[in-house]
């Protein structure tokens, strides 16, 4: 476990070393959130869709922006290319498992590059009047506001082990990861506030594990949920995440099991 653990610390250490591309990602998410403030005022006519009112929803959308890079479903650095290219045979005679090693990689990736993010943005943001980030409903609120995020950030930490699977089965690192985030970003509110759906979609959407990941933490920091309904879909959350954690290892172990190297 040690060894994993040194691998999350060096990567996390690696990647908080590229400032400028955190400051161009803050700079790019700032202006990003603006835009869907924006919008999605112009669209909440009536000031209150189901319940989800404008102030909600700009804090929302900040909330979004602010930790873009955790909900970024991506592949662990140098996996793809070690994959498309046949290099991940080198990684066969470590003393490692596969599952662990990327997914401890992945998280230290994720985690700086959202931390490098997240606090400017959520600094300046606090400052905005009336389109600005509202504080917390209340300290429980907050509380179970950062319970939901971390487990939001092992699932999406999860589905990309699931990205890491496909790209073995298609041998390309772009395709699907690219489609994985997609649907990720639809279902978890990246693209459109899910309180803006048809309840009877959002009634399904509930029950999916995608939504841990940014549409949870984010409603119920604003208040959109209560305590008891967070609670519930917290557990629904944990459920799920041990769901996708077991099912990435069962299928990563099957495709190295399968897995041909050619050449000599």
């Amino acid at each position: 476990m040690g060894s994993y653990f040194g691998l999350f610390k060096m990567t996390f250490k690696g990647e908080l070393q590229y400032r400028v591309k955190a400051i161009s990602g803050v700079i790019t998410q700032f202006f990003w959130g603006l835009m869907y403030i924006f919008l999605f005022t112009a669209f909440m006519s009536e000031k209150t869709i189901n319940g989800f009112s404008v102030q909600q929803m700009t804090s929302y959308i900040w909330l979004g922006q602010a930790f873009f890079a955790l909900k970024y479903i991506m592949l662990p650095k140098n996996c793809g290319k070690m994959i498309a290219s046949g290099d991940v045979c080198y990684n066969l005679i470590r003393p490692m498992n596969f599952y662990n090693q990327w997914f401890m990689q992945g998280m230290g990736e994720r985690l700086s590059s959202t931390l490098l993010r997240c606090t400017p943005l959520i600094i300046v943001t606090l400052c905005i009047p009336t389109l600005g980030l509202s504080l917390p409903v209340s300290l429980t609120a907050f509380g179970l506001f950062l319970v939901a995020l971390i487990i939001g950030f092992f699932m999406a930490s999860a589905i990309s082990m699931i990205a890491v699977y496909l790209t073995f089965i298609t041998l390309t690192e772009r395709g699907m990861p690219g489609i994985i985030n997609i649907i990720t970003g639809l279902l978890c509110g990246t693209y459109i506030p899910l309180p803006l759906l048809p309840e009877s979609v959002q009634n399904v959407i509930m029950y999916l594990p995608f939504r841990v990941i940014g549409d949870l933490p984010f409603r119920i920091y604003i208040g959109n949920i209560g305590t008891n309904d967070a609670l519930i879909q917290i557990g629904i959350g944990l459920a799920w995440l041990f769901v996708m954690v077991l099912l990435g290892k069962l299928v990563i172990h099957s495709a190295l099991k399968k897995t041909v190297v050619q050449g000599g």
